[in-house]
């Protein structure tokens, strides 16, 4: 009789071209946040040709889709991500992640059916990451309330590794209105709008001094005028708050808030100040579930290690707030210096023939890690209890002695 590691193997060569078809498409066609029609469109088709039943339109999001199979519960779910970045098309390798989501779902139904085990099985599409975060319009909608295991991967020029969380995030459009007027014949008539501007960036660059070392604030002006010869009379700017402790990124708001209206009282101009909606919040780690991945990406020979927490963002930093979860990442660059993430080498790298086998390594190592989950009821209780013990305290500060 075949092992469940052998059936995964079996199972993952069966529908292997079928799944590589589809990623390839991707990456040749890459789609911006909710605009990813065809690549929701591809994927739903090909899992219903598995066999899974298929909810497009989930949740009300358009490029969102739901694909289920099994019954009962335990409930595992696998996230994917689709969508491109403007200019590089997939230089995030998002095009991999729903590959790993695929490949890990039709085995683990697979398993399911093959042993008669109770449990049910989804690939859930999400949306909009680089954007503005569909996850958190997930969850809100109800998405995940009888899910029990989030399980995803996120390519990387870093080294394979599990979960280590990353930081929150806040974001924010803040803009100014003065009056226009003819900036050499009657300045003194117009109210500068992007002094305003200037004053907060130099207000952020003051403040940076007292900030911690895992804090990052950045920003970029959207408008600041029209020409040199016209006083600005509107001027805007977006910025990110970013941190890993909830309670520091509220107090790092309330500053960032009394250093835009310091600018709006020295000027004169009128502040607007907007947060920007879907907030992510910071990603707590599960040591069971990394301890597991770590283990099962070393004997695949993929050289893991342990990292530190991103000090990046993703709106599944949501996730583990809501349930058990874990996002590994693992190396698509052979440690290339040269490829970076969000890059054009990047994205390039994200359609190799090495991507696409660490792709299915870690396809394999997840659906392992779903089926310990559905069917070691020791495993079970350990993971749930670690999510359990991680909600009741604020996630530690990463050690940042490195750093000093």
């Amino acid at each position: 009789m075949s092992t469940p590691e052998e059936l995964t193997r079996s199972i993952l060569k069966t529908h292997e071209q079928d799944l590589l078809s589809v990623v390839r498409k991707i990456h040749e066609t890459p789609e911006l946040s909710e605009k990813e029609t065809r690549a929701c469109a591809w994927q739903t088709d090909l899992l219903k040709a598995w066999g899974f039943s298929v909810e497009t339109g989930y949740k009300g999001l358009a490029t969102a889709f739901n694909a289920t199979a099994g019954q009962n519960g335990p409930h595992i779910c696998f996230m994917a991500e689709y969508d491109a970045l403007p200019g590089m098309g997939h230089g995030c390798g998002h095009n991999l992640i729903a590959g790993v989501a695929l490949g890990a779902g039709v085995v683990v139904k697979n398993l399911l059916a093959h042993h008669h085990s109770p449990g049910r099985v989804t690939v859930m599409g999400t949306p909009a990451e680089e954007q503005r975060g569909a996850k958190i319009d997930l969850i809100k909608a109800g998405a995940l309330k009888d899910v029990d295991l989030v399980l995803m991967a996120h390519p990387s020029d870093d080294a394979t590794s599990p979960y280590a969380g990353e930081s929150g995030i806040r974001q924010f459009m803040v803009s100014y209105t003065g009056k226009t007027a003819h900036a050499a014949d009657c300045p003194e008539k117009g109210i500068n709008a992007l002094d305003a501007l200037r004053l907060l960036f130099n207000g952020v660059d003051a403040w940076r001094q007292q900030l911690t070392e895992t804090s990052r604030v950045h920003g970029v002006i959207r408008d600041g005028g029209q020409a040199p010869n016209i006083i600005p009379d509107f001027a805007r700017a977006e910025f990110y708050l970013r941190d890993f402790d909830l309670n520091f990124l509220d107090q790092m708001q309330v500053r960032f808030e009394n250093i835009a209206k310091g600018a709006a009282l020295m000027t004169d101009t009128t502040l607007k100040f907007s947060a920007i909606p879907n907030p992510y919040k910071p990603g707590i780690p599960n040591d069971p579930l990394n301890q597991a991945f770590f283990s099962l990406a070393r004997d695949a020979g993929m050289q893991p290690k342990w990292s530190e927490p991103s000090r990046a963002s993703s709106d599944f930093g949501d996730v583990t707030h809501e349930v058990p979860a874990m996002h590994a990442y693992f190396n698509i660059t052979q440690d290339d210096p040269g490829i970076i993430i969000h890059s054009r080498e990047f994205s390039q790298a994200a359609a190799t023939d090495f991507a696409f086998l660490q792709m299915k390594k870690i396809a394999r190592i997840l659906a392992q890690i779903a089926w310990q989950f559905l069917t070691e009821q020791d495993f079970r209780h350990k993971v749930k209890e670690a999510f359990h013990f991680d909600k009741k305290r604020v996630l530690p500060r990463p050690d940042t002695s490195r750093l000093s």
